[in-house]
């Protein structure tokens, strides 16, 4: 007897008996950090919709990260980058941020919001550090190298 159901739906999504397939690192549905899904997702441009309010980004008000997503910089990224250090998109680890309690990488004393500044790769510093490091013309991060 066939079923009473078409063959298309009588088939359930199972994980391939493949296991060595490097395509995803965490989920098989393209969740977390999938890799074509990284690729189907080209970088934002001005124009494009914040996915955090969903308004549309210029040039002047995007905050782009280091996979090429942006997000709106004030507030939807100043924001964001406190509670997730991953893309909202991609899911790639873009965002380094350096704590308040973690120490500065110039004096090695311990930063507080109040006293602590963000350079563009993430890394922070003492407010006081980072104007004695530009002082004496640094023009790189002192922790990754990135232009200031």
């Amino acid at each position: 007897m066939s079923s009473p159901h078409p063959p298309h739906q009588n088939q359930s999504r199972r994980r391939p008996d493949n296991d060595d397939d490097d395509e995803t690192d965490n989920d098989f549905y393209g969740f977390k950090g999938d890799k074509q899904n990284k690729n189907r997702l080209r970088e934002s441009r001005p124009g494009d919709k914040c996915i955090l309010c969903l308004e549309r980004m210029t040039k002047e008000t995007m905050r782009t990260m280091h996979c090429g997503h942006a997000l709106h910089e004030l507030p939807c990224y100043e924001e964001y980058r406190l509670w997730r250090r991953q893309c909202p998109y991609c899911n790639q680890l873009v965002i380094r941020i350096d704590l308040p309690g973690e120490d500065c990488a110039i004096c090695c004393h311990p930063m507080e919001d109040h006293n602590m500044e963000y350079l563009k790769c993430e890394h922070a510093l003492h407010t006081a550090c980072l104007a004695e490091y530009r002082k004496n013309r640094y023009k790189t991060c002192s922790v990754c190298d990135r232009a200031l």
